[in-house]
């Protein structure tokens, strides 16, 4: 009869939480469910501990549960530089390949003074400074170690050399 009693409160319940999730939208469904999945989870270990049918170990494994959530966030935020760690490697180990698809870095003789201006974006009347902050302000955005290629980099580099001999 217990069990019945059981069953039914069961069914009772996943019909309450099935029309609460037809009413959410997709973000508070999802939050919605991994949070009553995590008490769920944790109501059942501690009944089963309560009634001496849990092993030792699952007590143990429940009571890390909250170290568990900060592991967590502490995963989330260092994905960014596993990510970035990850295209390195994977730079690192294609480098021979890659090199023989990418273009050359151009020399000063391939290079115009009008191309240069125009790689950086400056006017012809521009200043030494304006010549460094404008190679600075690019090269952060293009530098191999952000994303740019090797290519692009070697291009900025060069007409910031040739626009420094020619301004001096």
């Amino acid at each position: 009869m217990a069990r019945i009693v059981v069953l039914l409160a069961i069914a009772f319940l996943g019909y309450l939480l099935w029309k609460e999730l037809k009413q959410r939208s997709a973000k508070q469904r999802r939050q919605l469910l991994l949070r009553g999945g995590f008490f769920g989870l944790l109501a059942i270990i501690l009944v089963l501990t309560a009634t001496g049918r849990v092993h030792w170990i699952m007590a143990a494994l429940a009571a890390m549960l909250p170290f568990a959530k900060i592991l967590f966030s502490l995963l989330l935020r260092a994905l960014p530089f596993l990510q970035v760690w990850m295209k390195h490697r994977q730079s690192d180990t294609g480098s021979s390949t890659d090199n023989r698809h990418s273009a050359p870095p151009q020399t000063y003789s391939e290079l115009s003074e009008d191309e240069a201006w125009k790689i950086l974006g400056l006017e012809p009347d521009a200043s030494r400074e304006d010549i460094v902050l404008a190679h600075k302000r690019l090269i952060q955005k293009l530098h191999p170690d952000r994303g740019g290629s090797d290519y692009l980099a070697a291009k900025l580099n060069t007409a910031r050399d040739l626009l420094l001999k020619t301004v001096s």
